[in-house]
Parts: structure tokens; C-alpha cells; sequence
């Protein structure tokens, strides 16, 4: 891997030379002081997190729709909505009376505001990492967010984006000074960084700087042309030095992250933003293209930081977009993140079983076997749960086309909420889901949330309501370690004894769940069940699919009876409230 073998060691000397310094105070009321950090969270494993592309939830403000001269173009989902953060803090209660306790933000600094094709509303297209994104607010917006998410108990992720900027540059090869043909987004180029000018199109990128012991207020530092690989575009990405160098698509420039000064900045500047908004986590974009060292790195160094300033339990979640458990695991080693998103989950079971129809059994490499991968102890000064404890179950999230777009059934999206919220792994719910959006790839699953007038009363959104009721209630949904009790190995399309049904148990303490999952599209699943319920135990099932009572066997055995496309969500009867 070229992150771990050819890392050029500069000394802290030769990186702060390289680095020019800054003066230019942050927009925006950037010489606020920091906030005195609190630790809002006691076990991540008790939140269920609700994603927000903050564009497209609410518009609080109208005089923030133009910005540098770029206005929002109502209905035309590449280009900005005009969503902000006043808008998503006005509505903390729609959230709220879904079940959702965390709310993750879309990135907050500064963004090269129009592209050819799309715009940055998405936050993902930095241009400057010390100011705030002036579309989505101000600074004291942001904090009021903050606090007003606090004081009704939840937390708030800000995604985070290190591996490049947006288009600041372009590779000017015939030095006119315009953007011609193939200068843009020229092919990569694996001998190193092109010998082409570059051409900035606005004012370089700044980042935060504390100095070398970190005292004080933070300074800000010039990336510059030196700061950057300049390899050109990504056409490969099986190709591990594009993975690692390449510039995104759509010209995003990509940060040269082995370098010590860049690595120190990037801490920084993160730093900084948490001092000054007091959130509670990270969600970190696009992880597998930079190297595991800085990964490493930036952790231990921002966990240490934090924890000298009062702030625990911070959590620093990746995005490792691969189906493999032990690379998704690696991210999460020798000081590491403290989780990932369960990508495998979504493609095996949600995807394979739910909407494809393969055999049950395939759960098991997701549920069971990607654990052993992983490390079995908590990070210093992390969020104290190992990172298989912590890793975050999804359905679809901005860069899928949404469930009910793979296929639009009610029943299989309940099906696949209920998976998410039952196993062992910390639920998130993209916005949107609950108002039964079905938006395809891209910008067409990005739609304007205010459109649908906020309903809490479609079905999902009673489905999962009724879910964070269930999560709320039990030890063992929320902490509980997970065994598998039934698999088929058939195809949820055959006619076969149990074919479609999935069922694991959960427990914690003394409180223990069967979940039960009938993916099969017409027939019943019928099967004599092993659980750890002692004979005589009465069961109610928590989701109301099945009426009266269940008596576990002698043995611990149910027998269960399932419906198509329905599911159970089994507890002592005693329990049901």
C-alpha cells in the first residue's frame, strides 16, 4: 500500500516551512472563543442516528439563498434548495417524535458553490477549511443547533471530508490561463505530480494551525500547490495509487495527506471546529483514499485533544465503501476509527436476502463471521465500546438510490428498517425514509424534504417510531450481543420448509429478544426455533404482526408462524408494557 510504504517522513521543521502562514481572520464570526465542551453520549449503542443533507431539509433563512452571486434554483435537485441550519433546528421535534436521537450534518465548512453540472450543496466540495459554510448559516447558527439539540437530549455528527477540496484548480498545460480542454479533469498520471501551473481559481484553501504545542488560538495556514498530489483524474479505482492520489470526479483536488504539516492541519482544524460548536462526532468521508496512517493518527491525536479538553466518548465513525469485513475492520485496528458503516449488512442481507431473495444463510458472514475481524477492545480515550460493538447499520444513505427505489414495496422497506434496528449495530435512518421517498442515484435521492410537509403519518414513519419505542425498552436490543438461531438455506423464492426466515436472538442482562424475518414474497415461513427462553415462557410480539401469545416449548423451542415480508419481534410478555 503506498500510504504505508512510501510515506515521506518530513521533519516538523521542514513541514512548517512548507506551510505558508496565514493571517486573514475566519469569516464569519471566527474570533468567537471556543465553547467549554461537554460529553453528551453514555453508550453510542443507545442512539439511533438520522442523516440530513442540510440543503434539503428546511429553509429557515431566504437571505441566505444567493451567495457569491449564486442563487438556489428551486426544483432542479443538482443545484442548491436552500436548506440551512435555522431550518433543521426549527424542526428538532419532527426528528424527535420519529425516534431518532443523534442528527448527522452534512459537512460545515466553506464550498466552491456552482459546478458545470451540479452544485456544492452537498457540503462536500471544500474550498476553505476555516470558514463556514455561509448557505448553511453562521457560526452562531450552528451553535444554537448545537444546543438546542443538547438540551433535548441529542447529539450531533458533522461530517468531514479530509481527503480533498473541491475544484479550486485547474492544470493550466499551456499557461494562458484558462480552463481549456483536458485541463480540468486531465487522466491520471502515475509518474507523480504533473509539471502543469496551477491555475487557482479562487483564493487558496486555509486550514487551522495551533503551532507546535497546540496553546492558544489557532492561526491558519495556506494549502497550496505543494499540498496537493496534481496526478490528475481517477479512471481506475482497483487501482490502489489512484485510489490513494487521484483526484475525485468532477475535478476535486485531492490532499496530500502523508505529509506531517497536512496531517497536523487537518487535526487542527477539526480540533477547532469541536471547540467551537461542541459536537459530539465525526462521520469521515471517503476513508479508504487516504492512507491508514494518517487514520491512525488523526484519532489518537484529536482523542487526546479532546479529552485534555473535557470532551469523551467523541465518536469517530468511517465511510469504507467495501463489502469485505476484514478491510472495513482494518480502518478500525491499532488506534484506528472507532467505527464503520456495516456495508457488508446492506449488500449481503438487505440487499442479497431482502430485495434478491437469497437464502437466509447468507446473514451469517455480516452477523457472525465479519466480527472476528475486528478488535475486541475499546480505543484509548474512544467512545468505550470495541469498534464491532459500534459499526452503524444502514439501508441507503446520499450516495444509493433509496430502498423503495431498489424495489417499492412497503413491506420489504419495513422489513429492512426492522433489521437495522434490531441487530447488533447502531441504527441510522437517511432522511426521508419515513416520508417513503424513492429517489433514485445521486441528486434524484436527495429530494427537498419540505415538500412533503413534514407528514407523521405515513407508514414508515409510524414503523419507526414504533422501532425506537421497541430500542428504547430493551437492554438487549440496544447492548445485546447477537446469535443467529435460524437461517434458511434456501432461496426466499422457493417453496421450501422455512425458506425466507432469518431469525437471531439478542440478549443483555436479563432481558433477552427473538427477531424473526420472513423475507419470502408470498409464502409463510413455518419453523421450530431454538432460543434461550426457558419452557413456559409467554412471548408478545412488539411489532403486532402476530395477535395473543406465543408459550416457548419444552426445550426453549418456538414454533413460529410467519407471514410474507413480515416480521416478529419476540419478548417476554411481561415486558410489553
Amino acid at each position: 500500500m503506498r500510504g504505508l510504504c512510501d510515506i515521506t517522513c518530513l521533519s516538523s521543521l521542514t513541514a512548517l516551512t512548507v506551510l505558508a502562514l496565514g493571517c486573514a481572520p475566519m469569516a464569519d464570526e471566527g474570533n468567537e472563543s471556543g465553547l467549554a465542551l461537554t460529553t453528551q453520549v453514555d453508550d453510542w449503542r443507545d442512539e439511533v442516528i438520522y442523516e440530513v443533507l442540510v440543503d434539503r431539509f428546511a429553509n429557515g433563512r431566504k437571505d441566505n439563498d444567493l451567495v457569491d452571486g449564486v442563487h438556489i434554483r428551486p426544483g432542479d435537485l443538482a443545484r442548491h434548495q436552500g436548506g440551512d441550519w435555522r431550518g433543521l433546528a426549527n424542526n428538532l421535534d419532527y426528528i424527535q417524535d420519529l425516534g431518532a436521537t443523534t442528527i448527522w450534518i452534512s459537512p460545515l465548512v466553506a464550498n466552491v458553490s456552482r459546478g458545470p453540472k451540479q452544485d456544492g450543496y452537498h457540503g462536500y466540495w471544500a474550498n476553505d477549511f476555516t470558514r463556514i459554510n455561509a448557505r448553511y448559516g453562521t457560526l452562531a447558527e450552528l451553535r444554537q443547533l448545537v444546543r438546542k439539540a443538547h438540551a433535548r437530549g441529542m447529539k450531533v455528527i458533522v461530517d468531514v471530508v479530509t481527503n480533498h477540496t473541491g475544484q479550486v484548480f485547474f492544470y493550466d498545460f499551456d499557461g494562458d490561463g484558462a480552463a481549456g480542454a483536458g485541463e480540468v479533469e486531465p487522466r491520471f498520471s502515475p509518474h507523480g505530480p504533473y509539471e502543469a501551473t496551477v491555475a487557482w481559481l479562487e483564493d487558496k484553501p486555509h486550514i487551522f494551525d495551533y503551532g507546535l504545542d497546540r496553546s492558544g488560538e489557532p492561526g491558519e495556514r495556506v494549502l497550496d500547490a505543494r499540498h496537493f498530489h496534481r496526478q490528475g483524474q481517477t479512471n481506475d479505482f482497483l487501482d490502489r495509487l489512484q485510489i490513494f492520489n487521484g483526484d475525485f470526479p468532477t475535478g476535486l483536488r485531492d490532499i496530500d495527506t502523508e505529509q506531517d504539516a497536512v496531517v497536523r492541519g487537518m487535526v487542527d482544524t477539526y480540533l477547532r471546529w469541536v471547540e467551537l460548536t461542541d459536537v459530539d462526532g465525526f462521520r469521515l468521508d471517503a476513508v479508504p483514499h487516504v492512507p491508514h496512517l494518517f487514520w491512525q493518527r488523526f484519532a489518537r491525536e484529536l482523542r487526546q485533544e479532546l479529552h485534555w479538553r473535557g470532551k469523551e466518548r467523541f465518536l469517530l465513525l468511517g465511510e469504507v465503501f467495501h463489502g469485505d469485513g476484514e478491510v472495513l475492520a482494518g480502518y478500525t485496528r491499532e488506534g484506528g476509527l472507532d467505527s464503520v458503516f456495516d456495508f457488508p449488512l446492506k449488500w449481503q442481507v438487505v440487499d442479497g436476502f431482502l430485495l434478491d431473495g437469497k437464502p437466509a444463510s447468507n446473514a451469517r458472514q455480516a452477523l457472525e463471521t465479519n466480527r472476528e475481524h475486528f478488535p475486541t477492545v475499546a480505543h484509548p480515550h474512544g467512545i468505550g465500546l470495541n469498534p464491532w460493538q459500534a459499526r452503524v447499520a444502514l439501508v441507503d444513505n446520499h450516495d444509493m438510490a433509496r430502498i423503495r427505489r431498489e424495489l417499492d414495496d412497503p413491506f420489504v422497506a419495513e422489513l429492512a428498517m426492522t433489521l437495522i434496528f434490531t441487530v447488533d449495530a447502531i441504527p441510522s435512518v437517511y432522511y426521508g425514509t419515513e416520508q417513503e421517498l424513492a429517489g433514485g442515484w445521486g441528486d434524484d435521492s436527495r429530494e427537498v424534504l419540505w415538500d412533503t410537509g413534514y407528514r407523521r403519518h405515513t407508514r414508515m414513519f409510524g414503523h419507526l417510531q414504533k422501532l425506537s419505542r421497541l430500542r428504547r425498552e430493551s437492554l438487549a436490543l440496544r447492548r445485546g450481543g447477537l446469535a443467529i438461531r435460524y437461517a434458511s438455506e434456501f432461496s426466499a423464492r422457493l417453496s421450501a420448509p422455512g425458506a425466507g426466515l432469518l431469525a437471531y436472538e439478542r440478549s443483555a442482562a436479563d432481558d433477552r429478544v427473538l427477531v424473526a424475518i420472513n423475507g419470502h414474497p408470498v409464502d409463510h415461513a413455518r419453523a421450530h426455533v431454538e432460543t434461550g427462553f426457558a419452557a413456559g415462557t409467554l412471548l408478545v410480539d412488539g411489532l403486532g404482526v402476530m395477535q395473543g401469545l406465543l408459550r416457548v416449548e419444552a426445550g426453549g423451542q418456538v414454533f413460529l408462524d410467519i407471514p410474507p415480508r413480515r416480521a416478529l419481534v419476540l419478548r417476554r410478555a411481561h415486558d410489553d408494557g
